[in-house]
């Protein structure tokens, strides 16, 4: 089933052992237009650190629980990569900032 990212942002990542975050955002790669990973907050478990999860670890989608299930464990997501070491372009990382 599609789902909109706009739906999907907010909605919590839990892991084989228990729950990690919810998703921030995604990394698209502009090349062939794919979602290549999920930026996950994990603010409430780790303190701060965003972490990538790539879209192969995905494993379902509950909808209705607005939860979605990844094949790692916690602590493979810990010790994954954060957003500040992925090769993004700076101006990616800026905020919006919209002038009226």
């Amino acid at each position: 089933m599609l789902h909109k990212t706009s739906w999907l942002r907010g909605c919590h990542i839990v892991a084989t052992d228990g729950e990690i975050g919810h998703i921030d955002d995604f990394l698209v790669d502009e090349r062939d237009w794919t979602v290549r990973y999920l930026v996950v907050d994990t603010s409430n478990w780790i303190g701060g650190k965003s972490v990538l999860i790539a879209t192969s670890a995905l494993a379902t989608v509950d909808a209705g629980a607005r939860k979605v299930a990844v094949a790692l464990t916690r602590d493979q997501v810990k010790a994954g990569p954060s957003i500040e070491r992925a090769d993004i372009a700076l101006v990616e990382t800026l905020p919006t900032v919209w002038i009226m």
